[in-house]
């Protein structure tokens, strides 16, 4: 099971994911030095599969507003981490 999450920094999504633990995940994120204001967490409790469906069509929807992907994502092709 796992949730999809974005981080926001100024009122702006600066990463978008999907994780099972989202408070250890907010802590990874903290101490890895991405500058956000707080994390979202953007849908209920899911399948794996549709988290990282939801993932993918957040990242997409973010994409086609404002021409790029959020500042921390790094891939671009729809693949995901694994965790």
């Amino acid at each position: 099971m796992a949730y999809t999450y974005k981080l926001v920094r100024r009122k702006k999504a600066v990463y978008v994911g999907t994780t099972n633990n989202p408070k250890r995940r907010n802590i990874e994120h903290s101490s890895s030095g991405k500058r956000y204001d707080y994390l979202e967490v953007t849908s209920p409790r899911v399948s794996k599969t549709v988290a990282e469906r939801r993932e993918s069509r957040n990242l997409k929807s973010y994409k086609k507003a404002t021409g790029k992907k959020p500042k921390y994502n790094k891939t671009s092709n729809g693949k995901f981490n694994k965790w």
